[in-house]
């Protein structure tokens, strides 16, 4: 062979082995971050003060100048869930917070107050006129909170592998996880709604598919515990707390599952289809009995 056909043959063989994927070649490095995820919005707030002579507890969320929540009378030292009265409202550009309760859709009363440093106080008034005061008092969180998640990224892939919770800095729990995430680093957050509706903050982080993997808090342990199967995967995307009820909504439809005996059961199911300006809703309800988890 002389040197022309050897160089030829060896072009060959060199192009030959480029165009042969190798195992090795192509498959990116995998690489180990942690990111301290940012809330999806501002924490609600826990008051307890009184409304009258009765002890009440009162959850409210802000978003701008709006407000809502619910508040409950409570007996103190007692462990019966609380029974909540949805609020509605907003803050006036005098300060004053003026709420709306609500009992099935029908107002049953309104609270007019001012919030200032930790403290909410003002009026209670109902329907007929009568007017009572209320005073209460932000319950301060247990700790600065910080969520990190430590994700796995390999080219356009990232898997989340654990979240750790610190508190004053402090590592306080560290949770095992392994799902994909299908969300730019930058813009992964997590999402501190109640919504096991105990008044106080739960914890959940998004996964694939618009989902989210959580936890509730439990307030005797200070700690937070893997929630039911029946709650993972669901995006949550509102609450309702006199109803005890989760809603998971997205552009074609929407989920409503009631929280009840420990379990998060489907009871309404909402799909939109045709097109818009023709478009048709067909729901499909589920009594409790028949408990339904995600389907």
């Amino acid at each position: 062979m002389n040197t022309t056909t050897r160089l030829i043959a060896s072009l060959v063989l060199a192009g030959a082995a480029l165009a042969i994927p190798s195992a090795f070649a192509g498959t990116p490095p995998t690489k180990a971050q942690s990111v301290t995820l940012t809330p999806i919005a501002k924490s609600a707030a826990r008051y307890e003060g009184t409304l009258s002579n009765k002890h009440i507890l009162m959850v409210l969320s802000q978003e701008g100048a709006n407000f809502e929540g619910a508040y409950a009378y409570v007996k103190q030292g007692s462990q019966e869930r609380p029974r909540w009265i949805d609020l509605f409202g907003s803050a006036k550009k005098d300060g004053v917070v003026s709420l709306v309760e609500k009992v099935n859709g029908k107002v049953t009363g309104s609270f007019s107050g001012k919030i200032a440093g930790n403290g909410f106080s003002g009026t209670w008034q109902s329907p007929a006129g009568r007017r009572l005061d209320f005073s209460a008092s932000a319950v301060p969180a247990t700790g600065d909170l910080a969520i990190v998640a430590h994700i796995e990224t390999s080219g356009l892939d990232a898997k989340l592998k654990r979240i750790d919770i610190y508190r004053d800095k402090k590592l306080a729990q560290s949770f095992p996880a392994d799902a994909d995430i299908f969300t730019s680093l930058e813009g992964l957050h997590y999402d501190d709604r109640d919504v096991n509706f105990d008044g106080y903050p739960d914890l959940a982080v998004p996964i694939e598919n618009g989902e989210q993997l959580h936890w509730l808090f439990d307030p005797a342990r200070n700690r937070y515990l893997k929630a039911p199967a029946s709650l993972q995967g669901i995006n949550v995307t509102s609450t309702q707390y006199s109803t005890d009820e989760v809603y998971e909504e997205w552009s074609s439809g929407m989920n409503i599952y009631k929280y009840v005996g420990g379990k998060y059961c489907l009871t309404q199911e909402n799909i939109v289809s045709g097109e818009a300006g023709d478009d048709k809703i067909s729901e499909k309800t589920y009594p409790v009995s028949h408990c339904k988890g995600k389907r």
